[in-house]
């Protein structure tokens, strides 16, 4: 988050703004249009993939992180809370969404 007047004494809520929603993910530009990408780090960042929608950055690092723990890997990933999303639509998302090869590649 930042502080929209520069005042970090100024918690109003009209005077912080949330730059990163989500645990692992960032959000950047691509010839205009704004892109998610999630990375989680384990012996260094890995790239996880890059989404055209927050929510879609946010659940691939959860599924991330659940093969992670799955493997063995005993790091504490936090899972990312998607506020407003059943858990229908959340469990449909999980199923289609793709992680990088590098990263199945390190776990398998």
């Amino acid at each position: 988050y930042r502080f929209v007047n520069g005042d970090d004494t100024d918690f109003r809520y009209s005077n912080i703004e949330i730059i990163n929603k989500y645990h692992g993910v960032i959000k950047s530009t691509e010839k205009g249009a704004p892109i998610y990408q999630a990375k989680i780090h384990i012996n260094g960042d890995y790239i996880i993939g890059r989404y055209s929608t927050e929510d879609e950055a946010a659940i691939a690092y959860n599924k991330a992180a659940d093969l992670l723990k799955d493997k063995g890997f005993n790091k504490n990933y936090p899972q990312n809370y998607i506020d407003g999303m059943d858990e229908i639509s959340y469990a449909a998302i999980y199923q289609r969404i793709r992680i990088s090869k590098k990263l199945i590649e390190l776990v398998f």
